[in-house]
């Protein structure tokens, strides 16, 4: 039996817009599942200013009456989260026969002045895959917040670097910001058709092999992270 009458999608930033995919339901239930990284400003204060939510739950008049609308926790707060990066940078280091001992590991968060969730959450997630196996040296780099992953030359002198971006998708943080922070050219055909391929990009700088490998949004667990979050709401629901 299907779980939901109807899954739809929405965006904050482009079409279709959240806020009217949201009012064109007419579900008495509907739950929100933030495709993010982190419990940050956006998920917040962002998500629920644009939707006129109250809380985690939102008592509203919807197109057919009444509306109970439920504000999950976002996919990447998720535990199973670690376990899927552990799993990819181990099937890195095996497929292309890397030394631990001559590896090191730049978990890539997005950071920011306004939450210290995203610096916590990314923080948290490094030092969680020692847990399940990634036995290299890690550190973390972040986009708007020190220690900045443009500066990365000053957390490792590693033989080989992974990097490898805490984000859910390949949007324009993790197909441009952080590859040409990192030194490659994203606007390269060959970059970007390896990124599509969710293939990991490799090159060499300064006598350092740099591998970047895509976010973890594609990854076969994803879908039931979302369901999990659907359900955790219900049962603080009931």
């Amino acid at each position: 039996m299907d779980m939901f009458a109807e899954v739809s999608v929405g965006f904050l930033t482009e079409k279709p817009f959240i806020a009217d995919v949201l009012n064109g339901l007419d579900a008495p239930e509907i739950y929100i599942v933030p495709n993010m990284a982190v419990s940050g400003y956006v998920t917040t204060r962002k998500l629920p200013d644009a939707l006129g939510l109250t809380g985690r739950v939102t008592e509203r008049i919807g197109p057919k009456g009444h509306q109970r609308v439920f504000l999950t926790e976002p996919v990447g707060t998720h535990p199973l989260v670690a376990r899927i990066i552990a799993n990819r940078v181990k099937g890195v280091m095996s497929s292309l026969a890397l030394d631990e001992d001559e590896a090191a590991l730049i978990v890539v968060g997005h950071g920011s002045t306004k939450s210290r969730e995203s610096f916590i959450r990314t923080e948290g997630v490094a030092n969680e895959l020692s847990t399940f196996g990634v036995n290299i040296s890690t550190v973390t780099a972040y986009l708007e917040e020190a220690p900045f992953v443009k500066n990365w030359r000053n957390l490792t002198d590693a033989q080989t670097i992974i990097f490898l971006p805490f984000l859910i998708s390949d949007g324009f943080h993790g197909s441009q910001d952080i590859p040409l922070a990192i030194g490659f050219k994203p606007n390269d055909a060959k970059f970007q058709d390896t990124l599509n391929q969710r293939l990991v990009n490799e090159m060499v700088h300064g006598g350092q092999r740099i591998l970047y490998i895509p976010p973890l949004g594609d990854d076969l667990d994803m879908p039931d992270i979302v369901l999990a979050r659907v359900r955790q709401a219900q049962k603080l629901a009931q």
